[in-house]
């Protein structure tokens, strides 16, 4: 058989061709890429406002999570930042299953040694070790830990002590191929081992040099569910290992949806933490959600003259770092002073946090507002949603919340795409 070559006209309409393919699958036609979301509602919320506002500012955003809808190729990294509302994992845990349903499971993202630290934990890992390591939480700046992204740090200066994590598949695949450590790195810091079940070394980082950046990435052959992380001590110039935070991933295309929370925390309380925003940059992130402003208004009728100084100190180291990223602060909604009085402090916050977005042109979501506004605590309780203090909720009333939040992403995301140019 003799082959012929292509003309040039030929040539020229494969490449026109090639061109279109390319052109068509990363440019989705109006209306297609829109996600229909549907939950289950306890008719709390006021659901014709619950919306992103100033949502023309996340444009780049939401482009990124259509084309990666659209293409199935690429990721979007989420970082969800704020307090004990958070650090149980209840909102974020449904943020982030909706998310990874609907665009893509990338991992489970930072999470944070939290038992081993002596708190609680999400219920999707389980972290465990057999030495009592020295832990501090960013909401004590006067104690000697450095803290790094995580907002928690747990530190020992025995050699051979390990962390055990395990994840919970039950609700969504959360097995990881790559452990990425953020720890204190620098010659005085142990080596780390990743092992499997079996105690098998699955790989190695250290010994380390003054002035490296404190994140290591190690690589898996496959896919695991469980590992320990061993301090290895490599010369007689290594004394410790500080930990700060493990991000786990598993490789694929997708979302990877990272909750920083710790019980007690202010905006103030991350502005003190030495490596915290700094550290953000290895993740990557596209978005930043701030939902701080429940424990400034606990203090009511103190309120802390020195917030909105805060909240940019926040939102500019971060931007220093991360200067594409994008930014959607969260109002606190409605709570009880001393368990049973009403709290006009949230009210008094809610408008100092909004008044900032406003005039540095970020998004926000009003979750005080679409949460039914002032004395709508009363009513969540009165659905056993609210937990007795009158600040918490129960883990329903947390998921009711996630639910909310996606609700207004995917309104705001989906009006984005209808409108977006083809």
């Amino acid at each position: 058989m003799t082959m012929t070559a292509a003309s040039p006209k030929t040539s020229l309409c494969a490449v026109a061709m090639t061109m279109l393919l390319l052109w068509a699958t990363t440019h989705p036609a109006q209306g297609q890429g829109t996600v229909n979301f549907t939950f289950p509602s306890y008719g709390l919320a006021n659901d014709t406002i619950n919306l992103i506002q100033n949502a023309d500012y996340l444009d780049s955003f939401f482009e990124s999570l259509l084309q990666l809808k659209a293409t199935g190729r690429g990721k979007v990294n989420i970082i969800h930042l704020g307090d004990s509302h958070i650090q149980a994992d209840f909102i974020t845990d449904v943020v982030r299953r909706n998310f990874q349903n609907d665009f893509g499971n990338a991992g489970r993202g930072l999470i944070v040694p939290g038992r081993v630290a002596g708190t609680n934990e999400p219920n999707n890992i389980r972290t465990g070790s057999t030495t009592t390591w020295k832990a501090k939480r960013c909401t004590y700046p006067e104690q000697p830990l450095p803290i790094g992204i995580g907002g928690i740090t747990v530190s020992t200066e025995e050699s051979d002590a390990r962390i055990s994590v395990k994840v919970d598949n039950t609700l969504n695949d959360y097995s990881f191929s790559s452990v990425t450590l953020f720890f204190q790195k620098d010659p005085s810091s142990y080596s780390f081992s990743v092992n499997d079940a079996t105690g098998q070394e699955l790989g190695i980082t250290g010994p380390y040099e003054e002035g490296m950046a404190n994140v290591s990435r190690i690589e898996l052959n496959n896919c695991v569910d469980q590992v320990s992380i061993q301090a290895v001590k490599s010369n007689d110039d290594q004394k410790q290992a500080t930990l700060f935070g493990i991000e786990l991933e598993n490789g694929n295309d997708g979302v990877l949806y990272h909750a920083i929370g710790v019980n007690g925390a202010k905006y103030k309380h991350y502005n003190a933490a030495v490596h915290f925003a700094k550290q953000t940059a290895a993740l990557d992130p596209d978005l930043f959600i701030i939902a701080l402003g429940t424990n400034e208004s606990v203090e009511y009728p103190y309120l802390d003259p020195t917030l909105l100084y805060h909240i940019d100190k926040l939102v500019q180291s971060l931007r220093e770092v991360n200067p594409e990223t994008k930014f959607i602060l969260v109002t606190p909604p409605d709570a009880f002073r001393r368990k049973v009085k009403p709290n006009p402090g949230v009210e008094k916050i809610r408008n100092q946090i909004i008044q900032y977005a406003v005039e540095n042109g970020l998004a926000f979501w009003d979750f005080y507002k679409v949460a039914g506004g002032k004395h709508s605590a009363a009513k969540w309780r009165e659905r056993g949603i609210l937990r007795p203090d009158g600040i918490h909720f129960t883990k329903e009333g947390y998921e009711y919340q996630g639910n909310l939040l996606y609700e207004a992403f995917i309104k705001t995301y989906n009006h984005y795409v209808g409108l977006r140019h083809p």
